[in-house]
């Protein structure tokens, strides 16, 4: 069968179990071979081919409605809704989307790029099916990484309270990005392991409903005795019955028999249900099943032979790399130094960090606002945390860290992950918010390097400081310089190249990654005989307020160039400070609109917000003649 070429799912019904075994075949290697091409969530795909066949099979959409947590493995959905012709576009510019989208297509009823939001969607859909007196089903797909968060326990909590027929399929592939790690965890390793008494249960009760006569009496009886063996040999998997969902499982994701069978049963119940489905991340590709530590989990483009990683040797690091590497080097000397991550050890690349001090490091699994209140309790215990989380992550604890953080002054160092333009991941993951929603909270520190050494010098800072202190730093990759470390003045910004006699035209205040592109901007306008000074406001706060007095005073046109947002940007309380003082010269901010940037390589997207260096000398170049 030709994958790009099918424009639904109907025609699964007709397909026997061989045929259908064939077709999951072609679409891994359809999905190998793309993913291999533009990059992309691999190993979750590969993972859930069959049960998303399975689930096109046994139900009717986009008049059923399915919900995918976070929506990353969301590609065979694709495929079997009529765009797999669009899969050398994905992730791309202008092209399809990693995730389910909308405006993409009708079968995608809810978007998602963070986790644990689907049993709470699913059940809106379901009692606005029932108000609105429809009979549709809706199923709710989620992995058991992201069903630990707590999120996904308050939407537990309400599906058991309003009892409406809503199905829940918990996708357990015994592995997130990282390893799973929490007490829920272990309770479906145990689950796993007595799964022969969950099927027997299930398969008597499905035999004997089918007898017209005694069937469901002599169930009844069975039943009765339910309780009983929950108590000898499965307390602990019990919880999902308790909270009011029947279950059924643990299923094996890639038996279309038995995955039919519990669906069909599961769209017998009228009440909420949920179906414990295994499944292999990565199946059908050797380097994604062999994974350990959730490599194959986003990958990049790759060679499909030899599962090589089509790297760019340049001598180049990410800046993750950089911060883990300047903390192993402080952590050797300061054994108050932890670190902790909500599930993202290999992405921030602290599993080196892991290796070297596995007493001091902690992954507290899919829980970000966890992490940042867990964070705050161990520094007012006089330990030193470092809290690596992606800017896209940390808006979901922004209350732990306004209320637990700041207003109690804990001393926690947040490394902001990701921040700025991430790409191809699109609008869920653009870190573009962080220095807006903290710019607000007292107490609290930003700080943004523009190379390695300055990253050091700030972590060394960040330590030795009695407040919270937030350090953010992009998804590039720079040169690692190994050097000493230095306190750094708390405020104090750099001007470049300043000489007091100097010829200027106007002020170009910038920091992080856009720092090192101000400076280039600077060196193009030279050649105009533009001359402006470059600022390194490496403290986004608190902001140098002795060099923007100076700045006031001299009256000259003054550019701010970020990569944030606007609102609540850094350009926007120097605008504030500036007209406090009565300036009235030529400011404009070079930053990021009010609206949510879409998916794309990084300059891609920076050229279509005109925010790349061409884009912003010309506009310079235009406001100053103008002046």
């Amino acid at each position: 069968m030709e994958i790009k070429n099918i424009k639904d799912s109907k025609f699964l019904k007709d397909l026997d179990y061989n045929e259908l075994e064939d077709l999951s075949k072609e679409i891994r290697e359809f999905l190998i071979e793309n993913i291999s091409k533009t990059g992309g969530h691999l190993s979750s795909n590969l993972g859930v081919v069959e049960l998303t066949i399975a689930l096109h099979r046994n139900f009717n959409f986009p008049e059923d409605k399915i919900i995918f947590d976070v929506g990353h493995q969301a590609y065979v959905h694709k495929i079997l809704t009529g765009r797999g012709k669009y899969f050398n576009t994905l992730r791309q510019f202008k092209g399809l989307s990693g995730f389910q989208k909308r405006s993409e297509s009708k079968y995608d009823n809810y978007e998602a790029g963070h986790s644990s939001t689907s049993l709470s969607a699913a059940l809106g859909f379901a009692l606005s099916r029932d108000k609105k007196h429809l009979n549709n089903y809706v199923i709710a797909l989620i992995g058991d990484g992201s069903i630990g968060n707590g999120l996904s326990f308050e939407a537990l909590n309400h599906i058991g309270d309003a009892n409406t027929r809503l199905i829940v399929i918990l996708n357990d592939n015994e592995m997130s990005i990282s390893k799973n790690v929490g007490a829920l965890h272990n309770t479906l390793d145990k689950i796993r392991s007595t799964s022969k008494y969950h099927k027997t249960m299930q398969d008597t009760k499905y035999v004997l409903n089918k007898s017209k006569f005694l069937g469901k009496y002599l169930y009844k009886i069975v039943k009765g005795l339910k309780e009983s063996f929950k108590k000898m040999y499965m307390k602990e998997g019990y919880l999902f019955e308790e909270l009011g969902l029947n279950y059924y499982g643990p299923i094996n994701g890639h038996d279309f028999r038995e995955l039919d069978k519990y669906l069909k049963m599961a769209k017998k119940e009228t009440q909420p249900v949920l179906l414990h489905v295994i499944t292999k991340k990565g199946k059908g590709y050797k380097y994604a099943e062999d994974d350990k530590v959730g490599l194959w989990h986003g990958v990049g483009p790759f060679d499909i032979k030899t599962g090589e990683f089509k790297k760019v040797n340049d001598g180049k690091v990410s800046w993750s790399d950089v911060m883990t590497r300047h903390l192993i080097k402080l952590a050797k000397e300061d054994k108050k130094i932890m670190a902790i991550t909500p599930a993202m050890a290999n992405g921030s690349k602290l599993n080196s960090f892991k290796n070297l001090y596995p007493d001091r490091f902690i992954d507290v699994g899919i829980v970000e606002e966890h992490a940042l209140v867990l964070a705050n309790a161990v520094s007012l215990e006089g330990l030193k945390p470092f809290v690596s989380i992606y800017s896209t992550f940390l808006q979901r604890g922004y209350d732990e860290v306004a209320q637990d953080i700041g207003r109690m002054n804990g001393h926690v160092v947040i490394g902001i992950d990701r921040a700025g333009i991430v790409g191809e991941d699109g609008e869920t993951h653009q870190g573009i918010y962080d220095v807006s929603l903290l710019n607000n909270i007292p107490n609290m520190i930003i700080m943004a390097p523009s190379d390695s050494k300055m990253a050091g010098d700030m972590l060394y800072t960040a330590f030795r400081v009695e407040s919270p202190v937030a350090i953010r730093y992009s998804k590039e990759r720079i040169d690692f310089i190994e050097s000493s470390y230095k306190l750094l003045e708390i405020g104090k910004w750099e001007i470049s190249d300043y000489r007091e006699k100097e010829s200027c035209d106007g002020y170009l205040i910038s920091y992080g990654d856009f720092y090192n592109r101000a400076l280039e901007i600077r060196e193009f306008l030279k050649k105009k005989n533009i001359y402006l000074r470059v600022v390194n406001a490496r403290f986004i706060k608190p902001m140098d307020k002795k060099i923007l007095k100076e700045i006031s005073k001299q009256n000259k046109p003054v550019f701010i160039y970020e990569e944030v947002v606007r609102i609540g940007s850094l350009g926007s309380e120097i605008a504030k400070y500036l007209l406090e003082h009565h300036y009235n010269n030529i400011f404009y901010d070079y930053a990021i609109p009010d609206e949510f940037i879409r998916q794309g390589k990084k300059e891609e997207v920076i050229k279509s917000l005109k925010l790349d260096n061409s884009s912003i000398i010309k506009d310079i170049e235009k406001r100053l003649k103008c002046k």
